[in-house]
C-alpha cells in the first residue's frame, strides 16, 4: 500500500514546473514514488523530540590525532551539543 505524502510534498510534486520535470527527467508520479519510498525507509528513524541513541566516540585533539579518551552521548544529557558527522582529510 503506497504512503499518503503530507500536504507539503504533494504541494511540492504540483508546484514543480512540466518544463523543470523534463529538465531533470523526472515525472510527477516518478516524483511521487520517490518520496513516497523515502517515507518508507526512514518510517523507523528518530524523530523530532525523541531522546538520542546513545553511542561514544573517541575525542581527538585540536590537531586532529586520537587521544584514547572517549565521551559518550549520554554523559551530555541536559547540555546543549552539536554534532558534525563528515570526513576531514
Amino acid at each position: 500500500m503506497a504512503i499518503e505524502l503530507p500536504k507539503v510534498l504533494e504541494d511540492r510534486i504540483n508546484g514543480i514546473s512540466d518544463a523543470e520535470l523534463d529538465f531533470r527527467g523526472w515525472t510527477r508520479d516518478g516524483m511521487r514514488a520517490g518520496y513516497q519510498r523515502r517515507l518508507e525507509a526512514d518510517r523507523n528513524s528518530p524523530q523530532p523530540g525523541d531522546v538520542a541513541p546513545d553511542f561514544t566516540l573517541e575525542l581527538l585533539s585540536a590537531a586532529g590525532a586520537r587521544t584514547g579518551e572517549n565521551l559518550s552521548l549520554s554523559s551530555l544529557r541536559g547540555r546543549p551539543a552539536g554534532l558534525i558527522f563528515g570526513s576531514f582529510a
